[in-house]
């Protein structure tokens, strides 16, 4: 994993033009005036507007882009690039729980607790589509324009071309909106996860894939609105290690509503050009020009939105556009998109959205898949099944008692302890077995408590 950068809090220069054309809507009592990124976004002036963010803060930069979505004008385009320090991201209709490591992201939670607040190894973004890994060689763009002129590969097209102008001539959108590279490739393909919206039960892989996936996109549409937003791999150091915090250990045991992530082989751009030598600022520069070409963005627009990644964070306008660098005081200044940050960052959030699932470590009529064989050093005759709603257990049933009046009893026992509890919360598994005293054997108490442990994180 990648180290997190420290974060750079820059003071913002409030321009004094920006307060003219202050919207009321976005008026709070008690509040003097809006923010400067809330006032140039919302001007019905600003029908272009471009903006690269200095943060690599994911619960910021999701958050500014969701407040774009809802407070620039019906008719505008938007093109919105960030970079976000190594996190997973998954979609808003997902469960943590099936798409990742809940226990190896605690673990690297813990390392990077000292360098960075609020760290962010697991986000829930607001829109839909499948788990992704996010790390400083992955480029994420946004593009948020009407409805009326939408369709789901428009804006992975423009990728496409401006990915074509820097050497990676054999990319092209395949039927699932994804973006990939012709496995022509210097870089051997690696078993990595996901893309958009998957189905069900996951294909395997190919042995040998034709292509690799280099973005992957979601999507949110509102009643006038459409945001796309996709990742793009330009030169991530971590393929090989993305598996290892996306592949969850208690798969095989829930069957789950919502949208499930499907494995892909996938590499990174800088395999397919000669020269990697700032290759992610030629990518943003090629995709800002190929964006503006799209949608017919004055030239000067595009040399100032190009440069503000090298500047300090500021806003510039013209005419009908707005452009520059977003920093994290623009969000900390915007009360709506502080209130989008504490959302994304809350347990209630990340947790508590899950669609209802079950957890069971044997077949059932809900989900009669066979189960792998548990530990031999727990009784061949222990069951477990949880059924989850919102992150709360609703009903459990664990025992380890081969006769089966006796296993009601430890089940009834610990369905006390459990019920209600929000799954996220539980800690300590031995503990709370323990405090039951339905299962006898404090063995079989640290032997079952360490196995649901590892399955279901912390």
């Amino acid at each position: 994993m990648l180290p997190l950068r420290s974060l750079q809090w820059i003071p913002l220069a409030n321009p004094s033009w920006l307060y003219k054309t202050q919207p009321k809507k976005l008026l709070s009592v008690g509040r003097k005036h809006a923010s400067s990124l809330a006032v140039a976004a919302s001007n019905e002036s600003s029908q272009h507007q471009i903006y690269q963010s200095l943060s690599d803060d994911p619960f910021v930069n999701l958050s500014i882009e969701n407040f774009l979505l809802e407070h620039t004008p019906q008719n505008s385009c938007i093109l919105f690039l960030y970079i976000n320090r190594p996190c997973v991201v998954i979609g808003r209709n997902q469960n943590p729980w099936l798409e990742t490591n809940l226990q190896a992201l605690d673990r690297e939670t813990r390392i990077l607790a000292n360098e960075a607040a609020n760290n962010a190894l697991f986000v829930r973004r607001r829109s839909g589509g499948g788990a992704v890994f996010h790390d400083e060689g992955n480029l994420n763009y946004s593009v948020i324009c009407p409805k009326r002129v939408f369709h789901r590969d428009k804006h992975a097209e423009m990728v496409v071309r401006a990915l074509q102008r820097v050497g990676a001539v054999n990319t092209r959108v395949n039927e699932r909106h994804d973006i990939v590279l012709g496995q022509n490739s210097k870089e051997p393909s690696k078993e990595v996860i996901k893309v958009e919206n998957g189905d069900a039960t996951s294909p395997p892989l190919e042995k040998t894939p034709r292509s690799l996936k280099i973005s992957g996109s979601a999507y949110k549409l509102t009643r006038f609105r459409a945001m796309h937003h996709g990742t793009c791999l330009v030169d991530s150091p971590n393929l090989g290690n993305i598996s290892t915090f996306l592949r969850s250990p208690a798969r095989p045991y829930i069957k789950a509503k919502g949208v499930e992530s499907v494995r892909s082989p996938v590499g990174n751009v800088s395999s397919a050009v000669d020269s990697t030598s700032l290759l992610m600022e030629e990518v943003i520069s090629k995709v800002i020009k190929e964006f503006a070409q799209l949608y017919g963005i004055h030239s000067d627009a595009v040399l100032k939105a190009q440069r503000a990644h090298a500047i300090e964070p500021e806003l510039h306008t013209g005419n009908n556009w707005v452009v520059g660098g977003l920093a994290d005081t623009h969000a900390y200044e915007e009360p709506e998109i502080t209130k989008g940050i504490q959302e994304l960052q809350s347990l209630e959030w990340k947790y508590c959205q899950s669609p209802q699932f079950t957890f069971s470590t044997h077949p059932n009529e809900e989900d009669p898949r066979p189960k792998p064989p548990l530990p031999s050093n727990i009784p061949s005759s222990t069951r477990v099944f949880l059924r989850v709603k919102s992150g709360t257990i609703l009903e459990s049933q664990i025992s380890t008692s081969a006769d089966p009046a006796q296993a009601d009893i430890q089940s009834q026992k610990i369905q006390q302890i459990l019920a209600n509890r929000k799954l996220h919360e539980i800690s300590d598994w031995t503990s709370l077995l323990a405090g039951s005293g339905a299962l006898g054997s404090q063995e079989d108490v640290r032997n079952v408590s360490n196995w649901l442990t590892s399955k279901l994180g912390h």
